[in-house]
């Protein structure tokens, strides 16, 4: 499941996606544990989508697992994070602020959440951690 190279850095990089995919998988106990930053209550609370998104969240999870192996060869995962969260983080962000006033904690939970892990990965791509580490 982990990288097997001789490139320490990739190493440790490819044990950040395996606690990342391991952090994804507990997304539903977010819901739990922070409702108001994590859960949409505006008009209600609809757990058909938020089912749908955590199985998306659970798809990226398994890449995220399977990618841990070759981080450099499936960096287009780490592009399609950054992509999607900021996209993502966006989206919520406006609603918020501009639609549905109602959920404004999510500009203290979800929507930090997701701008964080698109820097985190864009600072750390795969590929500037090859180069660095060569």
């Amino acid at each position: 499941m982990l990288y097997q190279g001789d490139n320490e850095a990739l190493k440790r990089y490819s044990l950040v996606m395996v606690v990342f995919a391991a952090a994804l998988f507990s997304l539903p106990l977010m819901f739990e544990i922070l409702p108001d930053q994590f859960r949409w209550h505006e008009p209600e609370v609809n757990m058909a989508d938020e089912r749908m998104i955590v199985a998306m969240y659970y798809g990226l999870a398994i890449c995220f697992l399977m990618a841990a192996k070759d981080p450099v060869k499936n960096a287009i995962l780490i592009d399609f994070t950054i992509i999607s969260s900021v996209l993502h983080a966006l989206v919520m962000a406006y609603y918020a602020l501009f639609v549905l006033e109602t959920e404004m904690p999510h500009m203290w939970g979800d929507v930090p959440f997701l701008f964080v892990i698109a820097l985190f990965f864009l600072i750390y791509h795969p590929r500037k951690v090859a180069r660095a580490s060569a």
